[in-house]
């Protein structure tokens, strides 16, 4: 196995040196750049400025292939430069938002498990029966309403009829628990309801493909309960490909509620990444991609390690 992982981690870099590659070429290649934005920002404000001037402190001088060799020897010792509007350097920027991204994420995670995993045993067991199609047609449903056309309407009829709307600034949970969750709570339901509706159908096939196995025919021959076999045999050996489905999830902790947290001005790495690509702040962008490549590779590394801890059997080559 650590032959495997260490196979795995060493694939990594030559992904991620594309993907960044990739990033840097596209982000120069949409109109306008920071300069436009910076001068354009400037002139509205009655200042004078020089957009040549501006280019080279910058940097944005150089042709884009000695850009990106500065840049990612800047990566590599650890420094992912500094912000075009923001006056920050792009890793304290990070450094703040990335919680935000990862308790917004956690939450949805949770919601979404708690919710997908009994209800798709639930159907499994329950075969073709009345509960099972109308669990399913919900899922579909979820599963195929846009999911900032929901939010949308959670955040205007409420407003409505009630008078409520969930809060919009943010609070850190460490300093007011309460005030925080009431931010998060909404977002990450919205979020885990739609994630629950392809995962409980994943469940449900899959513990189905592991019931029609004869092991688990033997077990209800000897007389075991269903609940037992369910869970002790069925479940188990289903879970590896459940596994891979829940490890995207996990892989999109990070940077994977870009709508939710635009919505509902939830401030994570999403909305930074929204707010900079308008901006055409290129290390921001450069530096969040970079963030949520790395993320979601080693949650994947990690989901396919577990695999051995679910089922001996799975050998590594």
């Amino acid at each position: 196995m650590a032959k495997y992982a260490l196979k795995r981690i060493l694939l990594l870099i030559p992904t991620i040196f594309l993907v960044c590659l990739i990033v840097f070429v596209l982000m120069r290649s949409i109109p306008g750049d920071a300069v436009d934005a910076i001068v354009t920002r400037m002139t509205k404000s009655g200042q004078t400025v020089d957009a040549e001037a501006v280019r080279v402190r910058l940097g944005l001088d150089k042709p884009w292939y000695e850009q990106f060799v500065i840049w990612l020897g800047q990566v590599c010792r650890g420094d992912l430069g500094d912000s075009f509007f923001q006056f920050q350097s792009v890793g304290d920027i990070l450094w703040r938002q990335l919680p935000i991204s990862l308790e917004l994420g956690i939450i949805t995670l949770i919601l979404s498990n708690l919710i997908s995993i009994p209800l798709g045993l639930f159907c499994a067991a329950k075969q073709d029966s009345i509960p099972d199609y109308t669990i399913r047609i919900i899922a579909v449903i979820l599963m195929s309403i846009p999911m900032f056309w929901i939010a949308t309407l959670i955040l205007f009829y409420p407003a409505q009829w009630w008078g409520y709307a969930p809060p919009v600034v943010y609070v850190s949970f460490w300093k007011d628990p309460i005030q925080n969750l009431k931010m998060f709570l909404v977002p990450g339901i919205l979020g885990a309801l739609t994630q629950a509706g392809m995962q409980l159908r994943f469940v449900r096939t899959q513990v189905l493909d592991t019931l029609r196995q004869d092991y688990v025919r033997t077990a209800y021959s000897k007389g075991i309960k269903q609940k037992t076999v369910l869970f002790r045999h069925a479940f188990r050996n289903a879970m590896i490909p459940v596994i891979t489905i829940i490890g995207g999830s996990v892989g999109a902790l990070v940077g994977g509620n870009m709508i939710l947290e635009n919505i509902f001005n939830i401030p994570g790495i999403g909305t930074q990444m929204v707010t900079a690509l308008g901006q055409r702040d290129y290390p921001v962008v450069q530096g969040c991609v970079l963030v949520m490549t790395v993320f979601v590779m080693l949650v994947n590394l990690i989901v396919d390690l577990a695999y051995k801890w679910i089922d001996p059997r799975v050998k590594f080559d």
